[in-house]
C-alpha cells in the first residue's frame, strides 16, 4: 500500500459511513467527525491484511457508532492497486457482521 492520505468510505447492514486515513509503513491512522482510527496493515504483491480499532472522540450522542458500540476491533483482508484498496471483513466484538471499506488515494 502506498504511503498517503486516502477517502474512506465504509458499509454495514446497519448503515454507511466515510472519514480518512493516513498510511505509512505499516500504521493506519485517520477518523471521522466522532470516531478515530488507529491500527496497522500489512501485505505482499496486491493483497493487504489490515487491523484497525476504533476509539469515539466526540461525545455529542447524535454520532451513532456504526455497529452499535463506541470501540471495535475490525481484521479485513482486500486487495489494492496504486489509487484503490478495497476491503471485507469483520468486528471481533460482533463477527458475522459483513463490514465493507473503499480506500480511494488523495494524496502523499
Amino acid at each position: 500500500m502506498r504511503n498517503g492520505l486516502y477517502s474512506v468510505e465504509f458499509h454495514t447492514v446497519h448503515g454507511t459511513g466515510c472519514g480518512v486515513v493516513y498510511v505509512i509503513d505499516g500504521k493506519v491512522r485517520g477518523g471521522n467527525t466522532a470516531f478515530a482510527f488507529i491500527g496497522s496493515y500489512s501485505g505482499t504483491g496486491d493483497e493487504i491484511v489490515v487491523k484497525v480499532s476504533t476509539q469515539r472522540h466526540n461525545q455529542d450522542p447524535t454520532f451513532k457508532p456504526l455497529f452499535g458500540v463506541d470501540g471495535v476491533t475490525l481484521t479485513l483482508k482486500g486487495a489494492m492497486t496504486d489509487e484503490i484498496v478495497e476491503l471485507q471483513g469483520d468486528a471481533m466484538q460482533l463477527p458475522g457482521v459483513n463490514f465493507r471499506a473503499i480506500l480511494t488515494r488523495i494524496c502523499d
